[in-house]
């Protein structure tokens, strides 16, 4: 009776992450913050470049402060974007807000951050996968990227997180991720 109960435990493979269960484990963020190990490699790289990174977000604000190599921080608030160098200058790239482009930039950067399945949907079409979501562009909306490929943990937590253009892939792994509040407690995905 134990070895069928296994071999249909083993044979179902595991649970494929749900819509229901995301919007349910990432509602309500008033913040975040996280470690963030970044790869970048591509045609035109000589080698991979790996940058650590320190992420804070809030609904009205983002800070991606690169830790290392080159020290520098982006800052993201409202239609504003704000970019300071290792000495601390800082250049504001207001003027860019206007460039559909941009915009689109920023609001994909929010809705990723923050798992907002309803921003993504909007310009990307959705799959979902065991331990993953694979966004692709939808016609007629700006294509920043090929493909962006999200892997959650059992427990539904963003630990991965892929870029990839015609030339270039870029990977994130998250770390040491606090959030205020915190995710709801939950059971594995397919112990539910």
């Amino acid at each position: 009776m134990l070895a069928v109960l296994l071999t249909t435990l083993l044979a179902a493979g595991p649970a494929r992450l749900t819509p229901d269960a995301l919007r349910a484990r990432y509602a309500g963020i008033r913040s975040l913050t996280a470690d963030v190990v970044q790869v970048k490699e591509g045609r035109f790289w000589a080698r991979p470049l790996e940058s650590r990174i320190r992420l804070r977000y809030t609904p009205e604000r983002i800070v991606w402060e690169t830790l290392s190599p080159v020290s520098s921080t982006v800052t993201i608030e409202g239609d504003r974007l704000a970019v300071a160098d290792a000495a601390g200058k800082t250049r504001e790239l207001g003027a860019l807000a206007g460039d559909p482009r941009v915009g689109a930039l920023l609001r994909f950067i929010r809705s990723l951050i923050a798992v907002d399945l309803d921003a993504l949907d909007r310009d990307f079409a959705i799959r979902y996968g065991d331990g993953e979501l694979v966004a692709t562009p939808r016609d007629g909306t700006p294509r920043l990227f090929e493909s962006v490929r999200l892997r959650f943990d059992p427990r539904d937590d963003l630990t991965d997180m892929e870029l990839a253009t015609a030339t270039e892939r870029t990977r994130l792994s998250f770390r040491n991720v606090q959030r205020v509040p915190p995710p709801p407690a939950a059971a594995p995905r397919g112990v539910r």
